[in-house]
């Protein structure tokens, strides 16, 4: 059986156009490990109203005619066209790491579930009492969010590392190991049939 490493952050869309495609590979027991990049650091975090939120939304708008994946109105209103908004993952991968520890299909449900508040439900980043409030109600963590940033600090770095060695940049990564040998995986390959993915496994 082949093993796959994956590398992503919850607030990079083009990890929320694939991630059905990653859920389809865990939900089949594939033996995944899930790093978090923490691509949007709080040190240099640009807000929507620098122009950056009409940029964000040409390339979503390309994300979602080739995924299929909603990025609703509320979404735009409330993030992209919000002039202080911050593009910010650092609570979200703060989340990831209180989770990591219990396997990729846990940590890919709060990944999606927390792609759902924002791409759906038009959730800022900076809301920390919703992020606690899903982790706690959904996922029974009940730590809170500041104990997960250092380990989700040396995740990024990990993380970082392995793009190096790998010799790749960007996320979403989705590397096959098979017969000690590396493959990248596209994941836009299976967009529109991300059930497909699991054809790997044999």
């Amino acid at each position: 059986m082949p093993r796959f490493t994956y590398l992503y952050d919850t607030y990079c869309g083009w990890c929320y156009a694939g991630a059905p495609v990653i859920s389809a590979l865990v939900e089949a027991d594939a033996e995944v490990t899930m790093h978090h990049r923490l691509l949007f650091a709080p040190d240099h975090a640009q807000r929507m109203g620098m122009g950056l939120g009409a940029m964000i939304e040409q390339h979503d708008a390309r994300a979602e005619q080739l995924s299929g994946q909603p990025f609703s109105e509320l979404y735009r209103e409330n993030i992209l066209r919000a002039p202080e908004e911050k593009l910010d993952s650092s609570l979200t991968a703060a989340a990831a790491a209180l989770v990591h520890d219990q396997g990729a299909k846990v940590e890919m449900a709060l990944a999606r579930r927390l792609q759902k508040a924002r791409w759906e439900e038009g959730r800022s980043a900076q809301d920390a009492d919703y992020i606690t409030e899903i982790l706690r109600e959904d996922f029974g963590v009940d730590a809170p969010l500041s104990e997960g940033q250092e380990p989700a600090l040396n995740m990024a770095r990990e993380t970082e590392t392995l793009m190096h060695q790998y010799g790749l940049s960007g996320v979403p990564i989705l590397i096959m190991e098979r017969d000690d040998t590396l493959y990248n995986v596209a994941l836009s390959d299976y967009y529109r049939q991300p059930d497909e993915i699991v054809t790997l496994l044999s």
